[in-house]
């Protein structure tokens, strides 16, 4: 490996040996490379370069919407080689959550998180990416 040098103020490098610690990475370095990877894989996945990726979808709605659950079973049975897998969960106050696990193009995966937003009844949609 090439070794390099960076420059972190004792504020930012008593955080980073906190997160070292918390984490249980065996060194500085490790965790740098660890934050170096996750850096350039969201980098090139919001530069539309993702290639193949595995995401997780997180879908929000109220438990009332039915048409909501009859939609989404459509759309997984629709992406169903993106759609590797979903979990679906009874919250409070009357809300459903569905987390969809996709693994495909990442264009693909833009695709569906788009068709779900485009759901009534739907509250909020959030999304992670990685490259593969």
């Amino acid at each position: 490996m090439t070794v390099i040098s960076i420059s972190l103020d004792s504020s930012l490098l008593k955080r980073l040996d906190q997160l070292i610690e918390e984490r249980g990475y065996s060194s500085r370095s490790e965790a740098v490379r660890d934050a170096v990877r996750t850096f350039l894989s969201e980098y090139e996945i919001k530069k539309g370069e993702g290639g193949r990726v595995i995401s997780t979808i997180i879908i929000m709605w109220e438990y009332e919407r039915r048409e909501v659950d009859e939609q989404l079973a459509k759309l997984r049975h629709e992406y169903d080689d993106l759609v590797t897998g979903n979990m679906h969960i009874h919250l409070a106050k009357g809300h459903c959550l569905e987390i969809l696990i996709a693994e495909g193009e990442l264009e693909e995966t833009y695709k569906l998180i788009g068709r779900v937003r485009a759901i009534k009844g739907v509250h909020q949609v959030k999304y992670t990416s990685i490259q593969v």
